[in-house]
């Protein structure tokens, strides 16, 4: 699989670019790999039922998103629609896999999408991401570092905070020499998944619309929602206003 999408990022209008962004839409193996067996029981472990794709897909090359940040609409703690579960459980997951690394970590402070981490510090519970697996984190109160390897997929909630980090000290921020990672986010079927494709794919720039034979093909698959297909901000401006675009 990363020979594949390296072969399919060096045609794209950018083939030395670190991030890509949409590339469900723009790489054909990308579009290939969302049905295949191993990313169908990584999500049947967190979903009862099918769940749908909500068109957010990435690549990192090479990239690391070094500071802490959350990938949900509304990104302050309990600031927002995202953060209330009252009528609908908020279920939006970004499944990662890690096709290459070998200088890389994936940080996460443990049960941000509910509260407020006791212990703030860079003072990390590094495991692997096999042994986390057996792991019991309700008690851990400080960052976790996962140190994956090639194979290996994390999925966890769009509100949890996390973070990538080199383990080059030079390359803490922003670079690590052999990083391929490809990332997909599902949803049950409800507003807080509507809210966020409208977000991710409406409102930030660098996405196009599904073709009709692609989102058949989803459909087919039981990954498509029709209400995907209008702005759930049409509706609901007023919630513009908790809305972060970075």
């Amino acid at each position: 699989m990363a020979e594949k999408i390296k072969a399919d990022l060096a045609v794209t209008d950018n083939p030395e670019a670190v991030g890509l962004g949409d590339a469900f839409n723009k790489i054909q193996a990308v579009r290939d790999f969302v049905y295949h067996d191993a990313v169908t029981q990584a999500y049947q472990r967190v979903f009862d039922k099918q769940p749908v794709f909500l068109q957010a897909c990435d690549i990192h090359n090479g990239f690391v998103q070094g500071n802490w940040h959350r990938d949900c609409a509304n990104k302050g703690l309990n600031k927002g629609e995202d953060w209330d579960e009252s009528a609908h459980k908020y279920r939006n997951y970004k499944l990662m896999i890690y096709l290459e690394c070998d200088d890389y970590s994936f940080c996460v402070k443990p049960r941000t999408n509910h509260k407020k981490l006791a212990n703030d510090l860079d003072d990390y519970f590094t495991v692997s991401v096999e042994d986390a697996a057996k792991t019991d984190f309700s008690k851990i109160e400080k960052p976790v570092q996962f140190i994956p390897k090639p194979g290996d997929a994390v999925m966890f909630d769009l509100r949890t905070t996390h973070r990538g980090q080199g383990l080059n000290a030079e390359q803490f921020s922003k670079r690590a020499s052999n990083k391929l990672t490809l990332s997909y986010v599902f949803a049950e079927r409800n507003p807080h998944a509507h809210r966020f494709h409208s977000y991710r794919t409406l409102l930030k720039q660098g996405y196009t619309p599904l073709n009709e034979a692609e989102k058949k093909r989803l459909n087919d698959n039981g990954l498509w929602w029709d209400a995907l297909d209008g702005n759930y901000f049409d509706v609901h401006k007023d919630e513009l206003q908790n809305v972060v675009l970075k």
